[in-house]
């Protein structure tokens, strides 16, 4: 292990982020499980990554954000211009520092997913350029209607697609649902140093060296 990285979980209010942390690091969450709305909290985990390693990540579990539309209108706003409270946008401080964020939606709840969509706008206009690793969690907190579950996570899936970003359908009262997407977070936020380059390249200085001082004798 060595730098430890920060990863940004986020998503509207009320659809298990924290939940979803509680159960991963900890595995305390059962139907009885309750949770008071996050104002932010901070977890720092060693996860495993596809390599068998381990790696420190700092979780920051943020505040639940307000649809941007309610009422008869619904889904992201059209406008990039439209102006909106800061309980429906992400904090700024947080596009900042982030290496990671983990957009959490709740799979029975099609608004839910209406506001990553409109947060992945968010982020990626005000990211500052730098590269990210994202990844969306579809999460299952109660009783399905069943064409209303298959209709978002198909729509999510769909979207994830074209915006290139991984989705996963989780279960926060199901603790093995969430190694794969944590693995694979931790895994892109840490890949493999290529340790093989540079030390050709000294050799390949060091015999051209050679090779001049053989000639100039």
């Amino acid at each position: 292990m060595g730098k430890t990285s920060k990863v940004v979980v986020c998503g509207m209010k009320g659809v298990g982020k924290t939940a979803v942390l509680e159960q991963l690091i900890y595995g305390n969450v059962n139907l009885k499980a309750s949770f008071y709305p996050t104002i932010e909290d901070i977890y720092v985990a060693n996860i495993e990554t596809d390599r068998g390693t381990k790696e420190r990540v700092c979780f920051y579990d943020t505040a639940g954000l307000e649809p941007p539309l309610t009422g008869e209108l619904k889904g992201p706003p059209q406008s990039p211009t439209m102006q909106l409270t800061s309980n429906q946008v992400l904090q700024r401080h947080y596009l900042g520092f982030a290496e990671g964020f983990v957009m959490v939606y709740d799979t029975t709840r099609p608004e839910s997913l209406d506001v990553l969509i409109y947060l992945k706008k968010d982020i990626d206009r005000n990211k500052d350029k730098k590269e990210v690793v994202m990844m969306v969690i579809g999460n299952r907190t109660g009783p399905d209607d069943l064409n209303s579950l298959e209709n978002t996570c198909s729509k999510a899936a769909n979207w994830c697609a074209r915006e290139k970003i991984r989705h996963f359908e989780v279960s926060a009262m199901d603790r093995p649902s969430l190694y794969e997407p944590f693995i694979f977070m931790t895994s892109k936020l840490n890949p493999v140093q290529n340790k093989t380059a540079f030390p050709q390249l000294s050799t390949l200085s060091k015999l051209t060296q050679k090779s001049s001082r053989s000639d100039a004798m």
